[in-house]
């Protein structure tokens, strides 16, 4: 029965391939089964499915399905700031903040509006720089070139995902100065290039543009029209002590500087003699140097002013820099440095103490020893809270775990849906009504252990 089923599947999968405006959206059963096509309706029980393998559409049981992976938007958002909301129950949610007090914290959504959460379930609140993006994704493998035929990136859960080496390359319509960020997690080794600036999209080795090498922990950069190294190359420790991280480069071509981040923090920078001789395109390339599978999400775009708030230790000329943390993590780390609850840290590196007084169009007032204050939420790395006796919400019977297309995720009982939106409630926010188009997964089933294993290997 599986393998007849498995066919059928393989039949959806190219009627997929022909129709993809159509098929954008792929159910996953228990015994890893899978099935493109349409959702038609969604219940605390059943789901209903529309498949051109099908006969009619058909209902399927939640008991037995795993998870939903649907057709995404990436939202627009004029939001100054960017705060993201980590849950005691490991959600995590962004949106802009408004309001704080005793009780509740809210928080202005693009897939909710106005959320509320309970001041006892938000573990912490981080604030994250949010340029003007001028491209998000991915959510199609349209307008993007693969060098090698069978292509070695597929699309999968709004995420670029490799089965072999070679590029995957698009003319981004890079400005002179850009900022370009992405999720990036690995198996194995880590192995990938980001070149810049190409106009040879089809090529893993442009002849144009900067390349940045990332080789388990040590980073090089060069040029590709000379092929020189821009400099010395430097070490992360970061990206051999997890298997995932965020990644940002800032480039300019009108200096030759480029710089690359590491979880939000700068770990090299390189500078081109030779920015003035060389002829550059606007395209970006991700190209795999060895076996081992990447994933690459929530990559970003966006314009940069060409300055550089903070700069790592020069490197050593002719040697790899070892970054510090390496081997001592240094006593006044911002992630070993206890901080007073009411102190939060700048983004410059910078701490102040305050009581939240009010928050209103992206600017905080905060009452401190020796008078109130007012700045821009955006310059915020972290917000403090007042000290709580955290809670958890509770379990319920019907729970779904919903991703939204910019990788947060929030656990809710799901009570109605149409086409347009899924209600839901849990103990975090009461009860709300979501955009159906916010989320690229749901999962099903999400306390059932037996199904962890296979749910961890579908993330890819």
């Amino acid at each position: 029965m599986n393998m007849i089923f498995n066919r059928m599947c393989l039949v959806g999968a190219l009627l997929a391939s022909v129709h993809a405006d159509e098929l954008k959206s792929i159910v996953r059963f228990s015994n890893n089964d899978q099935l493109s096509g349409q959702l038609e309706s969604l219940s605390a029980e059943s789901l209903i499915w529309r498949s051109p393998i099908l006969e009619r559409p058909t209902s399927f049981y939640l008991k037995s399905i795993l998870d939903l992976n649907l057709a995404v938007e990436v939202p627009t958002q004029a939001a100054g700031h960017e705060a993201q909301l980590i849950l005691t129950n490991g959600d995590t949610v962004s949106g802009k903040v408004t309001a704080i007090s005793d009780e509740t914290i809210q928080l202005e959504t693009w897939f909710a509006g106005p959320l509320k959460f309970r001041r006892v379930m938000v573990k912490e609140i981080q604030i994250n720089e949010r340029p003007s993006f001028l491209y998000q994704g991915p959510s199609s493998l349209m307008d993007w070139t693969q060098s090698t035929d069978p292509p070695a990136w597929s699309l999968q859960n709004a995420a670029f995902i490799s089965n072999a080496v070679g590029s995957i390359a698009r003319d981004l319509k890079l400005p002179k100065e850009c900022h370009i960020s992405f999720n990036a997690a690995w198996r194995g080794a880590f192995g990938l290039k980001i070149i810049l600036f190409s106009d040879q999209l089809k090529s893993e080795s442009p002849g144009n543009g900067y390349e940045i090498s990332f080789q388990q922990k040590a980073i090089y950069a060069r040029s590709c029209k000379t092929g020189a190294s821009l400099g010395a190359g430097v070490t992360a420790p970061t990206l051999q002590e997890s298997q995932k991280a965020k990644i940002e480069v800032r480039a300019s071509i009108k200096s030759g500087t480029v710089a690359i981040f590491i979880n939000g923090e700068i770990v090299g920078t390189w500078t081109d003699p030779d920015v003035a001789q060389n002829n550059f395109g606007k395209g970006l390339h991700f190209v795999t140097i060895n076996a081992s599978p990447v994933r690459i999400s929530q990559i970003g775009m966006a314009t940069w002013d060409g300055l550089l708030d903070k700069t790592p230790e020069p490197a050593p000329p002719g040697g790899i820099r070892q970054l510090e943390g390496e081997d001592v993590v240094p006593e006044d780390s911002d992630s070993e440095k206890v901080l007073p609850s009411n102190r939060m840290i700048l983004r410059n590196g910078d701490s102040i103490a305050g009581e939240v007084v009010a928050i209103a169009e992206d600017i905080i007032t905060l009452k401190t020893v020796y008078k109130e204050v007012r700045i821009p939420v955006a310059v915020l790395k972290s917000m403090a809270l007042k000290p709580a006796e955290l809670e958890r919400c509770k379990r319920e019977n019907g729970d779904v775990r919903a991703w939204f297309s910019d990788g947060n995720s929030l656990v809710f009982r799901l009570e109605r849906f149409n086409e347009k939106t899924i209600s839901g409630s849990n103990q975090n926010f009461g009860t709300a009504e979501f955009q159906t188009a916010a989320f690229s997964r749901i999962e099903f089933n999400i306390y059932d252990r037996k199904l962890d294993e296979l749910r961890d290997r579908n993330q890819w």
